[in-house]
């Protein structure tokens, strides 16, 4: 079984999120782009094995935007509010509401796990089922009436209403449930429990703070897990046997019993009713007592990465007990890699491919910030994260481009997306030169160059939507080949302030940099003799180079960088990509002009 969609809406930074899961997923994006919000609203609608999360939201959980369109609502209607002349459905329309939704795919063998969760039925006929997590007003006549109240003893505007809004919100008056989607019956508790989730947060430090405890909580609850019954009745049996040969060896008869030396009359009767009797503890104090080691030491004495990757290593191994009943369960986990070298980041990453391979009835949900762990993942698992909003690469890209992602290793997804200054060009020719040229300008020295030569068109609409609103630049630098539509089609994303997008003039790079200034005069002195250059005109020396490809720039961008070059002018299609990266050029219509 597995999690094949996730809908989310107004819960904390992220408005509304509709997103397609592989078998694995990946979440990548910046700090406070809303990962770490999306692990914690997928295990809303499943059963807590976690006290550490609750499934009550609070004021705070709610998405601003929703809170302040409800706000906004709220002053554009206050008279009729007043007046008591607003249609309360209207009202009850405005009040935010959060909700996670997920659709189910079950294997046939678990259909009857998931028979009181359908709920519809596809384009194709397929059942679908799903569970759905709502927390929404339980009482909103009783809000609107606090409202109303309010607005009568206040004078509120846009400013004021600010030092108010959780009055004029109550979310004590919310609440939450987890239903059946489109059917809005609540599941049954025999139903749910079917479903766990285990959460890892990325704050696993203070499970290796007490040198006593060491992990003896994740412990404590692993254990408890795999002791049946008939395990905790030997557990008291062999306290017993612990405490009866601790009192003999301890002489404690001797100590208490002390009869033979009383002048009382009768104490021997009274001393021998005198005993020592076992005082076990609870079972949770007992199971407290254990501690993780490694090599035969403590694991305290152990650094603090290493602790941390034994901790995943161990809870994720607890979750493949075949006698567990659980039909599903979701392990979400923070940041797997924190603290980790990049050896241990390495074994991490294999052992995260061998257990999702082999482990069906698990789903593993991670975010990380990683190269190892992003570019070694299929990209059909991965889900790209800004500000709240989130795609999917299953359904933002077809088959071939995402081969090509997984095929290219110069392609590093994170900087694709969410680098500062961005440079995307077709081919290793252009990596080599504008990289040459960077090393000699400081001020451009951060500027990642990316080769990437298919799919532009859908890698910048993911960038647009990543990037809404943000101060990241992205330059493309693309060859003409003779294809005027192909040009056309990417000149279009000009209008983004954030992108700037050239193409050659020429067929390719080589005739652009051989026409461009005095590269020509240049070329011919400098390597004229050795390449055979000296009685070319520019369009042969051009053709001759483009044959020769990495060669002869490999040879160009080596002087290049050590300034053998002073006169060499680059391509105007490259330049105006380098000057874009420093101050935009930007017209009045906001299009970028050649």
């Amino acid at each position: 079984m597995k999690i094949s969609r996730v809908q989310i809406q107004n819960f904390r930074n992220i408005r509304n999120v509709d997103v397609q899961l592989g078998d694995v997923v990946t979440l990548i994006g910046e700090n406070n782009s809303g990962k770490s919000n999306f692990l914690y609203a997928l295990t809303l609608p499943f059963l807590s094995d976690d006290n550490n999360l609750s499934k009550n939201l609070s004021w705070a959980d709610i998405n601003s935007e929703a809170r302040d369109q409800y706000y906004q609502f709220i002053l554009e209607r206050k008279d009729d509010i007043l007046n008591e002349t607003l249609p309360f459905d209207d009202f009850v329309a405005k009040l935010p509401v959060v909700f996670v939704e997920v659709d189910l795919i079950p294997e046939e063998k678990e259909l009857y796990c998931v028979k009181d969760i359908c709920h519809s039925v596809d384009a194709d006929g397929n059942l679908i089922y799903g569970l759905r997590y709502e927390y929404k007003a339980t009482h909103p006549e009783e809000i609107l009436s606090q409202v109303r109240s309010i607005l009568n003893s206040e004078q509120i505007d846009r400013q004021s209403i600010e030092n108010i809004r959780m009055n004029l919100l109550p979310t004590r008056m919310y609440g939450y449930s987890v239903i059946i989607p489109q059917k809005d019956t609540k599941v049954a508790y025999d139903t749910l429990r079917q479903f766990k989730y285990m959460a890892l947060s990325a704050d696993r430090d203070n499970f290796s703070n007490t040198n006593e405890r060491i992990g003896s909580r994740s412990l404590v609850k692993l254990l408890q897990m795999r002791l049946s019954d008939a395990d905790l009745l030997t557990v008291e049996k062999e306290y017993s046997h612990f405490f009866d040969a601790l009192k003999n060896l301890s002489g404690m008869d001797q100590v208490i019993n002390w009869q033979d030396n009383s002048e009382i009359p009768n104490a021997k009767d009274f001393f021998n009713n005198i005993d020592i009797l076992p005082n076990m503890p609870p079972m949770t104090s007992i199971l407290s007592s254990v501690r993780l080691g490694y090599s035969g030491e403590n694991l305290s004495s152990q650094g603090l990465g290493q602790r941390n990757l034994i901790l995943l290593l161990v809870l994720l191994n607890s979750l493949l007990d075949k006698s567990d009943e659980t039909a599903f369960r979701v392990l979400t986990v923070e940041e797997p890699e924190a603290h980790l070298c990049i050896n241990n980041i390495r074994l991490m990453a294999s052992f995260i491919k061998s257990f999702t391979d082999n482990n069906k009835t698990i789903q593993l949900v991670y975010s990380t910030h990683s190269t190892e762990l992003i570019n070694k993942v299929d990209p059909r698992n991965l889900i790209v994260m800004s500000a709240g909003k989130a795609l999917s690469l299953v359904t933002e890209l077809d088959d071939k481009e995402r081969d090509y992602l997984s095929k290219n290793p110069n392609t590093d997804i994170f900087k694709l997306f969410f680098a500062k200054r961005c440079i995307l060009v077709e081919g290793l020719t252009e990596e080599l030169l504008i990289k040459a040229f960077l090393q000699s300008k400081p001020e451009l020295s951060d500027i990642e160059i990316i080769s990437f030569h298919k799919g532009f068109a859908k890698i910048l609409d993911i960038w647009c939507t990543l990037n809404d609103n943000t101060t990241n630049r992205l330059g493309v630098i693309r060859d003409f080949d003779g294809e005027p539509k192909a040009k056309a089609k990417h000149d279009k994303y000009n209008a983004n302030e954030c992108i700037c997008v050239q193409t050659t003039k020429e067929y390719t790079l080589e005739p652009e940099i051989v026409k461009t200034g005095d590269n020509y005069s240049l070329l011919l002195q400098r390597y004229g003799a050795e390449y055979g250059w000296d009685n070319l005109s520019a369009d042969d020396l051009a053709d001759d180079w483009r044959k020769s490809k990495s060669n002869v720039m490999l040879r160009l961008c080596h002087d290049l960088a050590c300034g053998e070059l002073p006169t060499f002018s680059m391509p105007s299609h490259i330049q105006a990509v380098l000057d874009f990266m420093l101050k935009a050029d930007v017209s009045e219509d906001g299009v970028h002009n050649e």
